[in-house]
């Protein structure tokens, strides 16, 4: 993961934390990105169309770099369970705007990469739109877009603003469902595992009844979802 870092840092590409090095107690160093976070979602302006397009377009620059990175040999990924183990580029693996800094509404970098991976960018993009559309099934209380019209719409434009091709579109829904499956899968695994974070997240049960019904939420909007990427 470093060392994609580094590549990213050699073209140019502002959008991911540096590495500093790791300091006397084996901790990892990165660089702080100045900007607005949330982790709850609560901010409107996260889900403004603007916010949604331009994080299509930097997910796409970031595919675009990630194409020319040389993995060094015996890489240690983490990969999640049935998760790809190789593909075109180096997927993120947990894009969304909880893991995203923006400035001025606009997202400008990600972080979080350790669960960076060699995988396809419609694997990465899958779980995007799960997360930037959002494809929720939880609405109360919350300023994120309701309507599964509306849903549809965003995720469109989000398929636009990154430059999806056709044949990738058609099979975009059911890898939709196939990385919430994945994301339920890692957690039961490594969360029995005793795997740092991920066994607290188990022990909770944080996030699984959530991806349960935003797998069955999507089920029952599968037209109209994929009506919108004709």
């Amino acid at each position: 993961m470093h060392q994609l870092l580094k590549h990213l840092e050699a073209h140019g590409f502002e959008a991911a934390p540096r590495v500093l090095g790791v300091d006397d107690q084996g901790r990892e160093v990165l660089t702080f990105i100045d900007g607005d976070t949330d982790s709850s979602g609560a901010q409107s302006w996260i889900w403004s169309e603007r916010a949604l397009v331009e994080a299509a377009r930097l997910i796409r620059r970031y595919h675009d770099l990630s194409r020319s990175f040389q993995s060094p040999a015996n890489p240690h990924w983490q990969v999640m369970v049935r998760a790809p183990t190789q593909g075109d580029i180096i997927c993120h693996n947990d894009l969304a705007p909880f893991n995203a800094v923006y400035r001025q509404g606009i997202p400008v970098a990600f972080f979080d990469w350790d669960l960076a991976a060699p995988g396809t960018p419609l694997w990465d993009i899958a779980y995007a739109v799960w997360r930037f559309v959002p494809l929720y099934s939880d609405t109360a209380g919350r300023s994120w877009p309701a309507s599964i019209d509306e849903r549809a719409a965003r995720l469109r434009s989000f398929c636009d603003s990154y430059g999806l091709e056709f044949h990738d579109r058609a099979r975009l829904v059911e890898l939709i469902e196939r990385r919430i499956q994945c994301v339920l899968d890692t957690g039961e695994a490594w969360g029995k595992a005793g795997k740092p974070g991920w066994s607290e997240m188990w022990r909770e049960n944080t996030h699984r009844d959530g991806a349960l019904r935003d797998l069955a939420y999507i089920n029952e909007h599968r037209r109209a979802l994929t009506d919108a990427l004709v």
